[in-house]
């Protein structure tokens, strides 16, 4: 709340639909704390609407001759949370629940902070300059804290984009306050003042609708990626690899050439039954990032089987198939020799087809070509590459 002579504003509008609104945003957040108790987030921005909603309305006490130690020094001192609530709420839901947040620090910036303002909130402007600048450090925090948010990124650069008008409107407070720190601020200021409270409100109001939607987009993109990758590789999985491969096809129509490889771990089952299946995983894994390291942006790979992988390279003629294909096959062997500092000399086999005839739109045909010539390099004698050209 600005620290103004409030009798020639007429701002009991303004203030009432500020403490509506937020009391209607903050019992939002406070069910979505309790429909998600593991995201213990919800918790801080719950409570940083709560503490506006309450500091509103003692800061409003000035109103009605309320006692500046509440209207003025303890508004302030709550008006100043709510940012740093959000960025709490922010550090858990970037790090993880039980993520421990940095007390001290936080300690020792709020008895600062109550100290100066102990100390002078009955100087003519003071309490709101202190107040305003915290605010304004707290949505710097916030702000640098979202950096480290990449999805869903249009939420959070929208986040970090409201967070900074908000700072530049505290800012603008800051400045009207000093040039008139010997004064009352003039009636012509009353203008202004309300467009910064109103300002308040509505940036207020949308950081908390922001904050939830940041939650519920990034679980829904997480559960997305978790239904389209595999587990323990994190290349598609077998669902998902076969439907963006057909639909790749089907949008193919430039008649440009397509390879298809089926890859296959030589001796998987030994390497399990020997040294254990968490070294069967560890060797899926380091394959995998070999094949990615190797592979250009353009392919795709999944794993579609156990220890079968598939690969579809688009704009890929015959010869630079072949070329690929050894490349993988020799990379592998030299790579993976050991694993987990077990010695398993781990090879692969591959299996390939190529067509540009015609335009072939079924993904499967294509599919099983390449897993009968990976077949043919089990059979004669693994850690062998087989190209069969499609007729």
């Amino acid at each position: 709340m600005p620290d103004i002579d409030l009798s020639v504003l007429d701002l009991t509008t303004l203030i009432i639909l500020t403490l509506v609104v937020n009391l209607l945003v903050s019992a939002y957040m406070a069910l979505l704390a309790r429909l998600q108790p593991q995201q213990t987030a919800f918790r801080h921005w719950a409570l940083s609407c709560v503490i506006f909603v309450l500091a509103s309305a003692l800061a409003a006490g000035r109103l009605y001759q309320v006692p500046a130690l509440l209207s003025v020094l303890l508004a302030h001192a709550l008006l100043a949370l709510p940012p740093v609530l959000i960025g709490t709420g922010l550090l858990r839901f970037i790090h993880g629940p039980q993520y421990r947040l940095p007390r001290t620090a936080l300690i020792l910036c709020a008895a600062g902070y109550l100290l100066l303002l102990s100390a002078g909130y009955t100087v003519l402007h003071s309490a709101a300059v202190l107040n305003a600048a915290a605010i304004t450090a707290g949505c710097v925090w916030c702000i640098v804290l979202l950096q480290a948010v990449k999805k869903p990124l249009f939420v959070s650069r929208l986040l970090q984009l409201v967070l900074a008008l908000h700072a530049l409107t505290m800012l603008a407070e800051i400045y009207l306050y000093l040039n008139h720190w010997h004064s009352v601020l003039p009636p012509q200021a009353s203008a202004l003042m309300q467009l910064m409270l109103l300002s308040h409100l509505l940036l207020t109001t949308v950081a908390a609708v922001l904050l939830p939607l940041l939650f519920f987009i990034s679980r829904e993109q997480l559960l997305r990626q978790q239904a389209d990758l595999d587990e323990l590789t994190l290349l598609p999985n077998r669902r998902h690899f076969l439907r963006e491969s057909s639909a790749y096809l089907m949008r193919n129509n430039s008649q440009a050439p397509v390879v298809v490889m089926m890859l296959d771990l030589d001796y998987f089952k030994a390497i399990n039954d020997t040294h254990g299946h968490a070294t069967g995983d560890a060797a899926l894994k380091q394959v995998a990032g070999i094949l990615m390291a190797e592979l250009r942006k353009t392919d795709f790979i999944g794993r579609i089987g156990g220890e079968e992988f598939a690969i579809v390279m688009p704009d890929t003629t015959a010869d630079d198939a072949r070329a690929i294909g050894e490349r993988l096959r020799h990379q592998v062997e030299q790579q993976a020799r050991t694993v987990e500092g077990k010695a398993v000399n781990l090879t692969i086999s591959i299996g390939a087809t190529y067509s540009q005839s015609e335009r072939v739109t079924d993904f499967q045909t294509l599919l099983k070509r390449a897993d009968d010539a990976l077949y043919e390099a089990k059979r004669s004698g693994r850690n062998n590459f087989i190209f069969h050209l499609a007729q």
